[in-house]
């Protein structure tokens, strides 16, 4: 009887195991982020790079590689120093990341093509300035 047991103990686990294979291999995986593409704020008050060219839906992350200031990413003519270096195409709204301390980030999904011209309000009469396209 104990040995019959044992086999029937041995043919439920083994099945299990089968099965948790079997389930885990065929659910999808997780949707995964796709990469954003960086552009670092460097200790000579710039952007890099300045420009880039995106697609419509890739995101944008700004890293603060500055150990000595925060910096800030801004396309709001309200936060500029001045409203003229900064803009938008028509039908977005103008985001801020407020300021980023050193080793931080901040990212931003571009939903629709166009110009966005941004610019780093602390440093933007020191010439931190950038541009993102975003084509269909």
């Amino acid at each position: 009887m104990f040995s019959t047991l044992k086999s029937a103990i041995c043919i439920c686990a083994t099945l299990i195991f089968y099965t948790a294979v079997y389930v885990e291999a065929t659910i999808p995986a997780a949707p995964q982020e796709s990469d954003a593409v960086v552009v670092k704020m460097t200790p000579e008050r710039k952007f890099m790079p300045e420009k880039i060219t995106i697609k419509v839906g890739q995101t944008v992350e700004w890293v603060n590689d500055d150990n000595a200031m925060p910096h800030e990413v801004t396309t709001d003519p309200n936060v500029a120093s001045d409203p003229s270096n900064v803009s938008i195409p028509e039908g977005t709204e103008p985001f801020d990341s407020r300021l980023i301390t050193s080793g931080k980030s901040f990212r931003h999904q571009f939903t629709l093509p166009g110009l966005y011209r941004y610019a780093c309000p602390p440093h933007e009469n020191d010439g931190m300035l950038g541009e993102v396209t975003v084509s269909k």
